[in-house]
C-alpha cells in the first residue's frame, strides 16, 4: 500500500494519529517476529508479543533510541511526550506512559514519511531483544 500523504500533510497529523498508527504497526511487527522466531500456541505468543507492546518495552526502546534520533525524529518524539494527554494507564506512571506514546508517534510518522528509516530504527530497537 502506498502512501498518500505529503510529508507536510504528516506533519500536520496531531501525535495522538501518529501514535495510533505507530501502536498498530509496532505491533503487527512485533507478531510477526515473534512468529517467524517461534512455533508456539497461539496464548504463548500473544504473551511474548505483549512483553514488547507495553508502555515500559516502549519506553525502554524510546531511551534506547535517542542517540539514533535525527532532529525531526527528535522533534517528533518532543511534540508527542509534551502533547497534552488524557488517557490514564492502569499499569504505568504518566512519564512512562507518555514516553511510549512518543515512541509509537515516531513509528507512525516513520511509516508514513520514510519506510526505509523505519526498517534501520526497528533493527536498533530490536537489536539484543530475545524473542
Amino acid at each position: 500500500m502506498q502512501n498518500k500523504m505529503t510529508k507536510q500533510q504528516v506533519n500536520m497529523l496531531s501525535t495522538d494519529a501518529l501514535a495510533y498508527l505507530g501502536d498498530a504497526y509496532f505491533t503487527l511487527v512485533c507478531r510477526l517476529r515473534v512468529l517467524e522466531a517461534h512455533n508456539e500456541k497461539p496464548h504463548k505468543l500473544h504473551t511474548t508479543v505483549t512483553n514488547l507492546v507495553n508502555a515500559h518495552a516502549q519506553s525502554d526502546f524510546l531511551e534506547k533510541l535517542a542517540p539514533h534520533l535525527s532532529d525531526d525524529e527528535s522533534d517528533i518524539v518532543r511534540r508527542a511526550r509534551n502533547s497534552p494527554t488524557t488517557t490514564k494507564s492502569k499499569h504505568y506512571g504518566l512519564a512512562e506512559y507518555k514516553r511510549a506514546t512518543s515512541f509509537e508517534a515516531l513509528l507512525g510518522y516513520l511509516y508514513l514519511t520514510d519506510k526505509q528509516r523505519l526498517e534501520t530504527i526497528l533493527n536498533v530497537v530490536f537489536e539484543g531483544v530475545e524473542l
